[in-house]
């Protein structure tokens, strides 16, 4: 069986080297843009629909280079903190750009940056037709997305019958609406419905057909205020330490973005059942003053027990997941009442603000349940308040933000980012979220899925040698006072990272990645050692190629090798090579990609992390273990004018296995397979 995977991945690459590769471009490239960022499993899980909306926005109206402001520019996530500030610098210093090609003389850019900016910026008007001079019936934009998904394969929660027993309540499918509706630069409306496989649909389990129903409506200056939010939106204020809606970045990309660009308020668009706010928000420019008042009531999951003749919540479920009758019983048992505000002072190259933010429930909350968790929140009422700051000095980007909690500790994340030269830049940032800091809502440069218990020191280096050449290392040293998750004691870690990159412009990149982790966590519970902690080593390789050769057809290879170590336990290595194919206008109107894949990994431990390309807004990020072989094709078609369709479907097969999973979970055999449709319709 080894040797015909082997022969036929020989195949399936000499037919990609042969074949040609689409450069993508506009619409087609955001998931690449967004796959570039995310290198790290901590940020598969992570919803970037409100990053991909953004851009797909910019495509219709680019941002003016001499009149964008720091926030215009911080929805291009792939430009670094410092790449921002040194555009900034450079309009004020050189005067007006000229042309949009005048970016390669900034220090910090590239060829590869450059190009990806190209879509969604520009110099001067577009067209004389801007939207204020369009009629009034074609001043309204809007679309409506429909995708259904379903495996072939059921799992095991589906085929329970058993009324006394766990199981899925709903069908297999998966089904999402999206709806949305612009008027103008005034009014902007959007509605998502969505359905996870196993969960009730249109049935006395749930009547009211979707298990998640989000929307909201966004007013621009309504009575003297710069904009108004009713319904779901996300806040993103300073570093993070206090209140932070959405998606980040962080140790993810190749160069780690220690500073974080917060958005301020904006819609919430993505499908995440949690995580955001549901309720009024408005901000309010006053000089060199902004104020976002917020007020919202969050409906959550959770579960609960008795504690000395009182009810009290032990956990808080965040998956959005309803299929089982438990998850239905426990879905939206929990009211939070989340309120509070943030001020920002900026002008010119500074900025400070303030946040503070008040969470309240309707019941006593109880989750020091377990030994790690010993200082997390207890109570019906919690606050936090932070300081923030920003500060640009010729090169040098300071920035920083300070947070306490009450009750409970403090977290602090501060840091320096620098230009070098035209050819050098670095970052410096201290971080210290003491284990006692209490929050719900903070999200920031950390290295657990939760903030706290985490002191580190991280060091960037980004050195462009040419225009096509980048090498970019990073450092990070970290310390965990209190126990984790798996980790009896207090433990600390170290990992590094060095990415090498060959860039041609409009053509495609060669990169080789390295990374090496060190962490301690408890020994295998087959050893039963009940002292002391394992040293673990995990140590990844991936050299990644992508090509145009010609202006419909695009290659793509990868190769990507993990290592595992731990004290008392076998190495256990991972193996993933992958071959890619795009194209499109074949026929007219017709795009597409496939990708085939062999993967043999020893064990979960070695799982390898992949992007992979979906339909509109997919972001699928699927790991592999087991040795098996991993199929795709997507194809898009342009059926008329604002009518887009898109189809998925998606095989893996495991060699030598009788099942695949566990519990509500398992499939029987060792074939995986799914597929998707979607179609869209925009006017």
């Amino acid at each position: 069986m080894d040797m015909i995977c082997v022969k036929f991945l020989g195949v399936a690459c000499l037919i990609g080297q042969v074949g040609l590769a689409c450069a993508q471009t506009g619409a087609e490239n955001i998931d690449e843009l967004i796959a570039g960022q995310v290198g790290d499993e901590a940020a598969m899980t992570l919803d970037f629909v409100e990053q991909a909306e953004q851009l797909e926005q910019l495509l219709r109206k680019p941002i003016d280079l001499n009149s964008g402001t720091e926030k215009d520019f911080a929805a291009l996530f792939f430009l670094s903190p410092y790449q921002q500030s040194m555009l900034l610098a450079h309009r004020q210093q050189s005067g007006p750009f000229q042309s949009v090609l005048e970016l390669q003389a900034i220090p910090g850019f590239n060829l590869e940056t450059v190009e990806r900016m190209m879509p969604y910026v520009h110099v001067g008007r577009i067209s004389d037709l801007t939207f204020k001079s369009l009629p009034a019936v074609r001043s309204w934009r809007g679309s409506w997305m429909s995708t259904y998904g379903r495996p072939f394969q059921l799992q095991r929660g589906y085929r329970i019958t058993d009324s006394d027993r766990s199981r899925y309540l709903g069908t297999a499918d998966r089904l999402v609406n999206r709806f949305r509706l612009h008027y103008l630069q005034t009014l902007s409306m959007h509605l998502n419905m969505k359905k996870d496989a196993g969960e009730p649909y249109f049935s006395d389990r749930q009547q009211y057909g979707f298990d998640h129903y989000s929307g909201s409506i966004q007013i621009r200056d309504p009575f003297g205020l710069d904009k108004m939010i009713l319904g779901d939106y996300q806040l993103q204020f300073g570093q993070g330490l206090v209140m932070w809606n959405g998606g980040i970045f962080g140790k993810g990309a190749a160069a780690a973005q220690v500073m974080q660009q917060a958005g301020g308020l904006r819609p919430h668009t993505g499908l995440m059942e949690t995580g955001f706010q549901r309720g009024i928000a408005a901000e309010y420019s006053v000089r060199h003053f902004r104020i976002t008042p917020f007020a919202s009531i969050n409906r959550l999951s959770s579960t609960g027990k008795m504690n000395r003749g009182m009810e009290v919540v032990t956990s808080i479920n965040n998956s959005g997941l309803h299929r089982t009758p438990t998850e239905l019983r426990n879905r939206k048992n929990l009211s939070q009442y989340v309120y509070g505000a943030n001020m920002t002072y900026q002008k010119s190259n500074f900025a400070m603000g303030g946040t503070y933010v008040i969470t309240q429930f309707n019941r006593y909350l109880k989750l020091n349940n377990q030994a790690y968790s010993r200082y997390r929140f207890e109570g019906h009422v919690l606050q936090n308040m932070g300081l923030h700051y920003q500060y640009t000095w010729r090169n040098l980007l300071f920035f920083g933000e300070s947070a306490l909690s009450f009750p409970g500790g403090m977290a602090h994340n501060h840091g320096m980012l620098a230009g070098l030269g035209p050819k050098l830049s670095a970052s410096f940032s201290f971080r210290d979220y003491q284990r006692n800091y209490r929050h719900f809502f903070a999200r920031s440069f950390q290295d657990q899925s939760t903030l706290g218990n985490e002191r580190g020191l991280h060091f960037t280096l980004v050195y462009h040698p040419t225009r096509k050449l980048e090498w970019a290392s990073s450092v990070d040293l970290m310390a965990f006072p209190w126990l984790k998750f798996r980790t009896r004691e207090p433990s600390r870690a170290l990992q590094v990272q060095s990415q090498w990159s060959n860039i041609w412009y409009k053509k495609g990149h060669l990169r080789l990645r390295y990374q090496y982790r060190y962490f301690q966590e408890n020994y295998p519970a087959v050893l039963n050692v009940q002292e002391g902690i394992a040293d673990v080593a995990r140590q990844q390789l991936r050299l990644q190629f992508q090509y145009a050769v010609h202006p419909r057809w695009q290659i793509g290879n990868a190769v990507e090798g993990k290592l595992f170590q731990k004290t008392g336990h076998e190495e256990d290595i991972g193996f993933m090579v992958l071959q890619d194919l795009a194209w499109k206008d074949l026929p007219k109107s017709v795009s597409g990609n496939l990708r085939l894949a062999y993967f043999r990994v020893d064990s979960y431990e070695a799982r390898i992390f992949t992007f992979e390309r979906d339909v509109l807004y997919g972001f699928g990020f699927p790991s592999f273990y087991r040795h098996g072989f991993r199929f795709y094709l997507n194809k898009k078609i342009k059926l008329s004018k604002g009518l887009d369709a898109w189809a998925r479907y998606a095989h893996t097969t495991y060699f030598g296995e009788e099942k695949i999973g566990s519990g509500l979970t398992e499939i029987r055999g060792n074939q995986r397979s799914d597929f998707k449709i979607q179609v869209r319709y925009s006017w």
